[in-house]
């Protein structure tokens, strides 16, 4: 496997391998697989095709890329007008993108709630297509974090939306990776 930034292997949810200690933004897409297949969360969908490509500038950016389905089209989409993605998908892709690395960044390793998350759509995501990702860490303080997303298509480098996430630390110290900690030796995802 191909190394990140981080000196950990890229790798995406369906990758076997056991994940070494790596960079925190690598551990938490690790958590972030496992919680949301273990809860069945909202983001399970999400979970199962996202993947972490790369961190640099010393956690400040990151890479994810995301292949777009069939079942994430808009209800309306009419296929022979390509299959547009619905914008929801794009939002929770961001979104679940930006969390992690704004709770990669908190150097306390606190859970977080989003205060606001806004997204302007450029571009049109379609069926068959994959997303790129780029985070930036905007500004990590002692209770908010902000994170900025540009979603653009891979084929065609054009830009689909771009993002601004602003999240507040909530809980103790280490609350963020006690429930990675605890499936450990429940679950084998």
């Amino acid at each position: 496997l191909a190394q990140d930034s981080c000196g950990s292997p890229h790798w995406s949810c369906c990758s076997l391998f056991v994940m070494s200690a790596g960079c925190r933004l690598t551990q938490l897409f690790h958590q972030y697989v496992q919680q949301t297949r273990a809860q069945n969360s909202f983001s399970s969908i999400i979970s199962k095709r996202l993947t972490f490509l790369s961190s640099a500038d010393n956690l400040k950016r990151g890479s994810f890329q995301f292949p777009l389905h069939q079942s994430d089209c808009h209800a309306f989409a009419v296929a022979q007008e390509g299959q547009t993605v619905h914008g929801g998908v794009i939002a929770t892709v961001v979104e679940d993108a930006t969390t992690m690395h704004i709770c990669a960044n908190d150097a306390r390793s606190r859970k977080a709630v989003t205060t606001d998350l806004n997204l302007t759509y450029v571009g049109i995501g379609k069926v068959g297509r994959t997303l790129q990702i780029d985070t930036k860490i905007l500004k990590i303080g002692g209770v908010m974090g902000v994170a900025e997303a540009e979603v653009t298509d891979i084929t065609s480098g054009k830009l689909i939306a771009v993002g601004r996430h602003s999240m507040m630390f909530v809980g103790e110290d280490g609350s963020a990776l006690k429930f990675a900690q605890s499936l450990n030796s429940v679950f084998d995802v």
